[in-house]
């Protein structure tokens, strides 16, 4: 029964893969800024720093992944608007908009189970050059144009530079995309940020707490139909 239930819940609870975009399901609450706003954290993203010729003017990342709010102002204009599909997300909050001449790298990392195998197609942009690796391997990187030579500072459409790139992957397997992030450094006006949405017809498997919480849900209907099953055996 507790099995069988665990895979309804699993069913149920299984998320097509575009709820893994930066920023997804967090568009309204990403408002700000004011003295009183709350930063807004997409739980399915990391971020960390790879390289640095020092502190970046943020701090160093705490591998909290921070939302860039709809109403900062620049560098919207620049960059792509927010939307309730993706956002963009950075590593400090408030988002740093002043220079940032340590040439950092920063990881945006991302893990997920796919409930069904399957092809995913990403798509993403960022500020400035970046790499994106599905475990370990290299996918792509940007910028990939056919402008000669491509801005790596076009940051306004995911269609400036690519088409969506596939990668396959297996039920019940582990995938972790990274998406290496290099600022070039400058001395105002710097940030730094990604934007990464997916498509395909891919499920993915919800966090085990999730499961849990479903199955412990369950569990009283569960326990109703065995006294019921039991009920109509003894008669």
């Amino acid at each position: 029964m507790t099995s069988a239930l665990f895979m309804a819940v699993q069913a149920q609870a299984s998320l097509n893969i575009s709820s893994l975009d930066t920023g997804s399901g967090l568009y309204n609450a990403n408002n700000g800024p004011d003295p009183t706003f709350a930063a807004v954290v997409d739980h399915n993203w990391t971020v960390s720093l790879l390289s640095s010729t020092g502190t970046p003017p943020g701090g160093n990342p705490t591998g909290t992944a921070y939302l860039v709010p709809n109403n900062i102002g620049f560098p919207f204009g620049y960059w792509l608007p927010n939307t309730p599909t993706s956002s963009w997300i950075t590593y400090s909050t408030p988002t740093q908009l002043g220079g940032d001449t340590t040439a950092d790298t920063f990881q945006y990392q991302l893990q997920f189970t796919p409930a069904n195998s399957g092809v995913v197609d990403v798509s993403w942009l960022s500020d400035n050059t970046s790499q994106l690796f599905v475990n370990g391997h290299s996918i792509g990187t940007k910028p990939n144009s056919t402008v000669n030579p491509p801005d790596p500072n076009d940051y306004s459409t995911f269609d400036s530079w690519n088409t969506p790139i596939g990668f396959s992957v297996t039920a019940g397997t582990t995938y972790t995309v990274d998406l290496d992030v290099y600022n070039i450094p400058q001395d105002s006006g710097n940030p730094t940020g990604a934007n990464v949405e997916f498509s395909g017809n891919v499920s993915v498997v919800p966090e085990p707490t999730t499961m849990i919480s479903g199955v412990l849900l369950l569990l009283p209907f569960g326990a109703s139909t065995l006294r019921i099953l039991r009920r109509n055996r003894a008669g």
